[in-house]
């Protein structure tokens, strides 16, 4: 009998100490952080009248994309540029909503008027009315690209001068730095991000301190900036490239390469609404609308 109770307390002893152990070796498990897998799928594309479509605006008040034709000609003063309308459906509203440009280029709204960089001037248009109230000059041949706007300014990028500027009682030179052709901006709380043509540099300027950084290079013909709800970017190369850049580590992938096909990817815009992308094509004279998808 008193065998027996001694063997009933050693295996009840080693049981414990054994659940213990077990217990001991029990780690809380961490939820996966899961990238995300972006691709691009095709919505839809305008007719081909938008000719030599550089750079689209989404504008949620009136739900309409505007959309710049360079017609022809880049940098020549022949005043046959032009401003498209679309909706969200790819259909042609206005073909000639604006005329009198020479080769108009990125666009920004600001209390209800819509500036367009046109080679060395920058043109404000009153939306409702469709009148031109302004042209700001920028001396020199700065080759005015993109433009980007705060809640109370203007920038426009200078591809040739590779400096930024702001609308402000006439165009004044903000900042300036050997980037590599300048082009694409985007106002951001840290700053204005850019992604410069011919170095293939995504950075960012800290008008704090005046400064450039480089964020990624590889991102060919750097053309239009966009950012997502979860902060990424997107980023378009002119030659006919799309790639998606990840803040947390500014590395890059890949969406779309049009190249062989001669579909150049210029000016692009996004919207949140329906996670569309808005490339115009430049050459190929159309505006093309992709469904972004994060898997």
């Amino acid at each position: 009998m008193r065998s027996l109770l001694l063997f009933t307390i050693l295996t009840f002893t080693l049981l414990l100490s054994c659940n213990k152990k077990k217990g001991a070796d029990k780690v809380d498990l961490v939820p996966e952080i899961v990238e995300p897998k972006p691709s691009l799928e095709m919505l839809w594309q305008t007719d081909s009248l938008l000719t030599t479509c550089e750079a689209v605006l989404y504008d949620k008040t009136s739900q309409t994309i505007f959309v710049t034709n360079v017609n022809n000609s880049p940098w020549e003063k022949d005043n046959n540029g032009f401003i498209s309308t679309l909706n969200t459906k790819g259909e042609i509203l206005d073909l000639k909503w604006a005329e009198g440009l020479s080769g108009p280029k990125g666009m920004g709204i600001l209390n209800g008027k819509l500036y367009v960089s046109d080679i060395d001037e920058v043109v404000e248009i009153d939306i409702n009315r469709k009148t031109v109230i302004a042209r700001y000059k920028v001396e020199g041949s700065p080759q005015l690209n993109d433009i980007t706007v705060s809640d109370n300014a203007v920038y426009v990028s200078g591809s040739n001068s590779d400096g930024i500027y702001q609308v402000e009682n006439g165009v004044k030179l903000v900042a300036k730095d050997s980037l590599g052709r300048l082009n694409g901006l985007l106002y951001q709380e840290e700053g204005i991000f850019y992604a410069a043509s011919r170095s293939h540099n995504f950075g960012l300027y800290n008008p704090q301190d005046n400064s450039f950084k480089t964020l990624t290079t590889g991102i060919g013909h750097g053309d239009g900036i966009v950012r997502l709800e979860n902060g990424d970017f997107i980023v378009s190369s002119w030659q006919g490239e799309i790639f998606y850049i990840n803040q947390k580590d500014w590395s890059k992938t890949q969406l779309l390469d049009t190249r062989d096909k001669k579909i150049n990817a210029a000016d692009i815009d996004y919207i949140p609404a329906t996670q569309t992308l808005l490339v115009p094509t430049f050459f190929h004279n159309r505006v093309m609308a992709y469904k972004l998808k994060l898997e």
